[in-house]
């Protein structure tokens, strides 16, 4: 499964965003209103009309890594 990194255009968009989102399946949280999310949640935002930007594109083995990493090193 890919893993989206995408930021939303404005806080309104963000906020309907994240709310439909985790209603439908996996969103984590990265500072700096970051967030990642499977492939299908591009379709529930398009489907809504809710405005993002892509940031980056990775395997979810990836994305798994990175966030298991980054807090391992903030302690």
């Amino acid at each position: 499964m890919q893993m989206i990194r995408i930021r939303f255009k404005n806080e309104k968009d963000g906020a309907k965003g994240f709310c439909e989102l985790a209603k439908r399946g996996r969103v984590i949280c990265l500072p700096m209103d970051i967030y990642e999310i499977g492939e299908r949640g591009l379709k529930i935002l398009d489907d809504l009309k809710i405005k993002y930007e892509i940031l980056q594109t990775e395997g979810f083995d990836y994305a798994y890594a990175t966030i298991r990493n980054s807090i391992a090193t903030q302690v």
